[in-house]
């Protein structure tokens, strides 16, 4: 899974790392006004809550940063995506997930950290997808064919084309 994930950070970085930083911050009128980089900060928000919750063993995706120069600047992205790649590879342990209902109240859920970090690749992906709706707005024409598609469904397709 980490060599999936280390993959897939890979191809996040040459996929976006040659777009301007105007048109990572362009808004897009498919995604509700949202940017791509809006949602690249989202993907790498997740990866670094969880890693930053690994040594005390609870983490709150709830309780994320929004560093707003990660959703402006290319530049920043890719230094957070190679900080993540050389941070993730680590033992599975069990984690405590903080959540909060409507009421505010506090609930505490029993993980793992592959659990999570599986989560954190999966929901990457869903919102690659979105960023490929994006990207294909603003007529951008470097976009691997599955930027934005689970792993399962490549080896789906795959196995329907044989």
């Amino acid at each position: 899974m980490i060599k999936s994930i280390e993959k897939n950070l890979q191809e996040l970085s040459q996929t976006i790392g040659p777009i301007s930083d105007q048109l990572y911050r362009m808004k897009s009128k498919y995604l509700f006004g949202s940017s791509i980089g809006q949602h690249i900060r989202h993907i790498l928000e997740m990866y670094q809550v969880l890693l930053s919750g690994y040594p005390s063993g609870s983490f709150s995706f709830e309780n994320r940063k929004r560093n707003k120069a990660l959703e402006e600047n290319v530049r920043e992205m890719l230094c957070t995506i190679e900080k993540i790649a050389t941070e993730i590879n680590k033992k599975d342990k069990e984690l405590i997930c903080i959540l909060h209902d409507n009421a505010n109240h506090k609930q505490e859920l029993r993980t793992t950290y592959f659990r999570e970090l599986l989560y954190c690749f999966e929901h990457g992906i869903h919102h690659q997808a979105l960023i490929k709706v994006a990207l294909k707005e603003f007529e951008w024409e470097n976009i691997p064919e599955n930027f934005g598609v689970a792993p399962s469904t490549i080896k789906f397709r795959l196995a329907c084309a044989q």
